[in-house]
């Protein structure tokens, strides 16, 4: 049995109705004084309140997580034995338990990767199997509560960034040192390995092959990949990135198009994952994922949304997109804002909920803003062209800013963001002590969103800068953007020595993305 991470702890807490979030509450409090904790606050029970209170309170020990849920969830039972914690598994007959089982299982304690009976695709053989079901994917953290991971990640690889001559295109390159699954940190292509080998790729433009097949009958998935592997022979299968919900979604729909000298191909993959599709054997070329639009419903699509801070407008200016959760698509978004230039702004990335295309979403908000355009249509548009995004103005910051973007037919909201004064204002207007900000601090949001390897980095700071305690605390966050922001609740009371020590950890493992930010 598994304990699960802030986000699935969330997610479950927040699946539950009002009154039982309130006996889970209650019950919670019970354990936790009855363990020398401070009572729980008389307010109204909330998730992420609950969430966070229940990891300080077990300093982000795993284990104590788990026999603290298993404490709470006994009460509850005793409470009401036929009741559940789970509003699904209450409308449900109870089953027998099997030979074997030891009982009822946890709904807060229950590994990632369990599937609803009847749900996801199958093997190309036509077999499922718990270790290789198509809707477990160990790279879906926080991209979708519909849809599960697997329990054992693949290596996480961060390759070396060679910029053309352009300065704009980047091929990306790693040596993989021997047999097993890795995964890129920059794009999310993953490769599984028989032997050390050492890959090239880059991102392709699908508007340059697109001519050769009739694009009404597919819809582009997922980014476009140029591949190539030195042996080649080494590389036992990729696995290509896409953005689609695939929760009950008939996975045959799904191929993977090859483009060759002599046209385009559709090839079957081996196995469709909830984020990627799994190709064997590849010959190596173009590749990217494509889905068949035979039918209604539309798919439902992974999304984000970005919001950016053009530095040059006037007053305090936002730029927002809707995009799909394709890391091409971010990065060329991000490339067009730098040269703006604009800033990140550190909020949620993730909408609520997938949402389909063509449908349109407005902006809604008590603050006195400016939206230009009134609504904005969430579009199919390929990371090699302008992304299409609103303009949020403001004359006045310094309250805070709230808003939510909303579905412009049901009104139902699918992102929301509070941005801070200090999230969209430097400490000092001047140009020179914009210059004199140290790096850490100058780069907040870039470094959070963008750094991947938080634990090498940790390793760096333990003793002149963290101690265990911090760095545990800062660990037992789910994703890497989670430990970043709880690493930098800690850097407003370091000294400069401090901040150098981390700008030195910063260099030595993510070198390419900061000489991309002193270039800004």
């Amino acid at each position: 049995m598994e304990a699960p991470g802030r986000s699935d702890l969330l997610r479950k807490l927040k699946a539950l109705g009002k009154e039982e979030l309130e006996g889970f509450k209650d019950k919670l409090s019970e354990v936790l004084l009855e363990r020398g904790s401070e009572p729980i606050p008389v307010t109204p029970a909330d998730p992420a309140a609950l969430t966070d209170l229940l990891l300080r309170h077990c300093r982000g020990d795993s284990k104590a997580v788990l026999k603290v849920l298993e404490d709470v969830e006994a009460r509850l039972r005793k409470v009401s034995p036929t009741a559940s914690s789970h509003p699904q598994q209450a409308r449900k007959p109870s089953t027998c338990t099997k030979a074997g089982d030891s009982g009822p299982k946890s709904h807060f304690t229950h590994s990632g990767d369990e599937i609803p009976p009847g749900e996801g695709g199958t093997l190309a053989s036509g077999k499922q199997s718990r270790k290789e079901d198509p809707t477990g994917d160990s790279w879906g953290t926080d991209k979708c509560k519909l849809c599960p991971r697997e329990e054992d990640p693949p290596e996480e690889i961060h390759p070396e960034t060679v910029r053309g001559t352009d300065g704009n295109q980047e091929t990306y390159r790693v040596h993989l040192p021997g047999a097993g699954l890795f995964r890129c940190s920059e794009t999310e292509l993953g490769f599984e390995a028989r032997a050390a080998v050492t890959v090239q790729y880059r991102y392709g433009f699908w508007d340059q092959h697109l001519s050769v097949w009739s694009t009404p009958k597919w819809m582009i998935a997922g980014p476009l990949f140029s591949i190539q592997a030195e042996p080649a022979g080494a590389v036992a299968a990729i696995h290509l990135p896409h953005f689609l919900c695939l929760r009950g979604a008939d996975t045959s729909r799904m191929q993977i198009a090859h483009f060759i000298e002599e046209g385009m191909t559709l090839e079957k993959p081996m196995q469709v994952r909830p984020f990627h599709a799994v190709l064997e054997n590849p010959s190596f070329s173009l590749y990217g994922v494509v889905w068949g639009n035979r039918s209604k419903p539309p798919i439902l699509i992974h999304s984000i949304v970005l919001l950016y801070w053009a530095l040059k407008m006037a007053k305090t200016t936002l730029h927002l997109y809707i995009i799909p959760n394709d890391h091409s698509r971010f990065k060329a978004v991000d490339d067009y804002e730098k040269k703006c230039p604009s800033r990140l702004v550190s909020t949620s990335l993730q909408t609520y909920k997938p949402l389909t295309f063509d449908s349109h979403y407005v902006v809604s908000s008590q603050s006195n803003i400016e939206v230009t355009p009134k609504e904005l249509e969430f579009c199919n548009i390929q990371a090699e062209c302008l992304q299409s995004f609103m303009e949020i103005y403001t004359k006045d910051i310094q309250g805070g800013l709230e808003f939510s973007l909303v579905e412009k037919i049901n009104k139902g909201p699918i992102w929301e963001a509070h941005v801070r004064p200090e999230d969209v204002t430097l400490s000092v207007s001047s140009a020179q002590t914009q210059t004199d900000e140290h790096f850490v601090s100058q780069h907040r949001e870039q470094l959070i969103q963008r750094v991947m390897a938080v634990d090498s980095i940790l390793d760096s700071l333990y003793g002149p800068v963290l101690d265990l305690e911090q760095i545990q605390s800062i660990r037992a966050e789910r994703s890497s953007v989670e430990k970043m922001r709880k690493l930098y609740e800690l850097v407003p009371k370091w000294d400069k020595d401090c901040k150098d020590r981390l700008y030195q950890a910063l260099k030595e493992k993510h070198r390419p993305l900061v000489e991309e930010l002193e270039g800004i």
